[in-house]
């Protein structure tokens, strides 16, 4: 779950982390002394080569810009706001992240002075890194190694290791995965703020953060990605990148992220388009009715075929062909001729059957299975032909 800059800098700012005055346009904030930075919100990096970050001598610059933003798309990705800032004189830009290190069990603090350029450019040389005990915490040698790294005078050595410690404070108390600072600027008057944050949390711990507001960029998101949010399953939409009427397009649900994906990549290599896909994510642990409801929020990608696959070592799979008959029933539902059904595991047989009588072609192969979906693409596409 990414969150835009300014939601990244609120969060840090909640946690001590000292960020210059900025508020969302229309809103406007005093002017540095050379005016102000105009930042279009986007989640993907690199927005600054891209046009994303202009500069406002003016108030008339400033509403100009501003408006040149907003609502527009940057690449590929809407400008969910537009967010002003001061410009600030800067003496030296430093980086500073966060993050769970998964191959090592441990969070990883990074820093480097050489800030507000793509930390992958750095030389590893000019990158400190230290690895955080979790019974010990961030301890004072390891700051101190960090601020040796970076050459940090005294005054300015205190200020870099507060901001650190409520860095670390951040990653943890918000179960997030990454904090990234970048750059921590160091202005010309001696003080140290977040010029840029970007932040990373984990969206399966958001049920232990009630008071957090949901992220911005989520309201842009298509009513299938918010029914599927709402429903505690992981969903992907890819319709937009899909030209209307350019290939059949197919609709999947597997369980597992690694199967849901393997499926999605043997489709969309054969040619044909994926129009997005559900991880149950453990849907069916909370009832055949609430899976039923998963099943529906998939029929609302309007896709020509559906194709089910699903292996389950330990849970039956009657559930979910009992859970898959019960959404064909909905509104909206997909003819039964075009439902392709893999599953395999407990009490297939069972489910073999409840799919069959329910008109579903059923296969605990998945080569069989997608040799049918593959024959359904090749036999819709000459009917969407007809209706060009």
């Amino acid at each position: 779950m990414k969150l835009l800059e300014y939601e990244g800098k609120a969060l840090l700012a909640s946690h001590g982390v000292p960020i210059p005055p900025g508020a969302l346009w229309p809103k406007q904030p005093e002017a540095g002394e050379r005016g102000w930075v105009v930042k279009a919100q986007v989640l993907a990096g690199g927005r600054g080569k891209r046009g994303g970050i202009l500069m406002a001598a003016t108030r008339d610059e400033l509403e100009s810009q501003a408006i040149q933003l907003q609502g527009k798309r940057l690449g590929d990705e809407p400008v969910h706001a537009v967010y002003v800032e001061p410009m600030l004189q800067i003496a030296h830009e430093f980086y500073l992240a966060a993050f769970v290190n998964r191959d090592r069990g441990r969070v990883t603090v990074m820093a480097s002075a050489a800030g507000g350029m793509d930390i992958e450019q750095v030389p590893p040389s000019q990158v400190a890194s230290i690895d955080i005990d979790p019974l010990i915490g961030l301890a004072g040698f390891q700051i101190e190694r960090l601020k040796r790294a970076l050459g940090l005078a005294q005054d300015i050595g205190v200020q870099f290791e507060h901001i650190a410690r409520q860095v670390v404070e951040t990653l943890i108390g918000e179960d997030a995965e990454l904090v990234e600072i970048n750059p921590v600027i160091q202005t010309a008057d001696g003080r140290l703020v977040a010029a840029d944050a970007k932040v990373v949390l984990d969206d399966d711990a958001v049920a232990r953060h009630p008071a957090r507001s949901s992220p911005i960029a989520w309201s842009s998101d298509s009513a299938f990605m918010q029914r599927c949010r709402a429903l505690g399953v992981i969903g992907v939409d890819n319709r937009s990148r899909t030209p209307p009427l350019a290939r059949p397009a197919v609709a999947l649900l597997g369980n597992g992220a690694g199967l849901t994906m393997a499926t999605y990549d043997q489709i969309a290599m054969s040619g044909v388009s994926v129009a997005g896909a559900i991880e149950l994510h453990g849907a069916l642990a909370r009832g055949v009715a609430h899976t039923a409801e998963v099943i529906g929020a998939l029929f609302m990608l309007e896709a020509e075929i559906v194709f089910i696959n699903a292996f389950y070592q330990l849970r039956s799979t009657d559930a979910l062909a009992q859970a898959l008959v019960q959404a064909l029933g909905m509104p909206g539902a997909p003819s039964r001729d075009r439902v392709v059904v893999r599953m395999r595991g407990v009490k297939q047989e069972s489910s073999q059957k409840i799919m069959e009588d329910a008109g579903c072609f059923y296969t605990p192969s998945l080569s069989d299975a997608a040799d049918r979906v593959l024959a359904l693409a090749a036999a819709v596409a000459p009917s969407q032909e007809t209706a060009r």
